[in-house]
């Protein structure tokens, strides 16, 4: 996402190396207003649901847990997940050659993970994704964007208490709705089902004990600004159109940010 009418950089179709796919959906400059498909708090009331219910089955994880235990916790939460909404999501093979997907349910939504930051050059990077107001979300779990986002999150842990959700970095996230950089772009023969749309919490909105739930960070902490004050920001994927069990998830890679009336 770009300012206006400008083609968005280094976000490619998974399945095309470096092959631009010229699909585009438009929101306001400047902030998130012109990106809803439901209403934001309906998305956190959905969010804060399944954190609550992942709380009781999930207890903090010991520094550096076995696979067999974090398979176990994400196993535990898919289960959770089944039980409030009634779908879950999984990441799959793709119908997209050389690339991955995840199927859900009508209404569903979830994160796509990452660190956030300001705006920095991030060269030949197709998980990145730019909001409204140009944070940059990186959602890249492996080299360099995995060891950052590691980093990050000692960075800011709390004593014993992760800071953010580290396993959304294996194949088995404890929280099932951080999986959404796995989604691939649309085409004409596979029209867009799902949406992104940006989401703002406030510190206080998130107790400390839910954070390692959630796949995000700062990694750029912005400039006079403590960081205990600085919020969080989410990218959820909400479904525009009834979606088919075992269907796979398209959006648009592609946004124009128009400028508001002055």
């Amino acid at each position: 996402m770009t300012p206006p009418f400008m083609p968005v950089t280094h976000h490619y179709d998974r399945a095309h190396d470096s092959v631009p796919i010229p699909t585009v959906r438009a929101v306001k400059e400047g902030g998130n207003e012109g990106d809803k498909v439901v209403g934001e708090e309906e998305v956190v009331e959905q969010l804060f649901k399944l954190l609550t219910g992942l709380q009781q089955v999930c207890p903090p994880l010991p520094p550096h847990p076995p696979p067999h235990m974090i398979q176990g916790y994400s196993h535990r939460a898919l289960l959770v997940m089944e039980s409030l909404f009634g779908y879950s999501v999984h990441v799959v093979p793709s119908d997209v050659a050389g690339a991955r997907q995840w199927c859900g349910a009508e209404g569903t939504e979830w994160c796509q993970s990452g660190a956030a930051s300001g705006p920095v050059s991030c060269l030949a990077n197709p998980f990145i994704l730019r909001c409204a107001d140009g944070v940059l979300v990186d959602g890249c779990r492996r080299g360099l964007s995995g060891a950052i986002f590691r980093s990050c999150c000692g960075r800011d842990r709390m004593g014993l208490e992760e800071a953010a959700d580290l396993t959304w970095l294996t194949d088995w996230p404890i929280n099932p709705l951080n999986v959404g950089q796995y989604i691939n772009n649309q085409a004409p023969d596979r029209p867009s089902n799902v949406a992104y749309q940006e989401v703002t919490l406030q510190p206080g909105d998130v107790p400390w004990g839910m954070r390692r739930f959630l796949p995000y960070l700062w990694c750029s902490l912005p400039p006079d600004t403590p960081q205990a004050e600085l919020p969080l920001r989410l990218v959820a994927l909400i479904a525009t159109t009834d979606i088919a069990v075992g269907q796979e998830l398209y959006s648009h890679y592609f946004t124009l940010i128009h400028s508001k009336p002055s």
